[in-house]
């Protein structure tokens, strides 16, 4: 039953349990060269702004997550942008006190001149038959 799941798991592309002990520091053979974080009140100055110099660099470093602020802007990009087409094309300022004209839409004239061109789309007028038509033969 065992080499059945593994077969399984190794077509989902699932790696196969993890069965190592947990590490052991005691035991550790590859031993740390230098005690982190150091004691800063057993160094000179100038060893302190360095390792504080350091580690300011590592976290910084390690607080740059470019995946995670890449997907940020995207959202913050597509959200300014629909609230923009919401406002221009949806939304109802009549009713709004801060409206300078009570009962006037601000944007009607662009709303009406993209419904015109949306309608357009898919509609034959005269003019567009008018050029597609094939010559009079004489």
């Amino acid at each position: 039953m065992s080499t059945f799941r593994n077969i399984v798991r190794r077509i989902l592309g699932r790696p196969p349990p993890n069965q190592a002990l947990p590490f052991d520091f005691a035991r550790n053979r590859f031993r740390a060269k230098k005690k982190w974080p150091p004691n800063l009140h057993e160094l000179t100055e100038r060893q302190q702004f360095r390792i504080e110099r350091k580690f300011k660099r590592r976290s910084l470093l390690k607080s740059q997550r470019p995946v995670w602020n890449k997907w940020v802007k995207i959202v913050q990009w597509n959200l300014i942008g629909g609230i923009t087409v919401w406002t221009l094309f949806f939304a109802d300022f009549r009713k709004d006190k801060m409206n300078p004209r009570p009962g006037e839409q601000p944007f009607e004239g662009l709303r009406n001149w993209v419904k015109d061109k949306f309608d357009g789309l898919w509609t034959h007028t005269a003019s567009t038959q008018e050029k597609r038509s094939l010559p009079d033969e004489r």
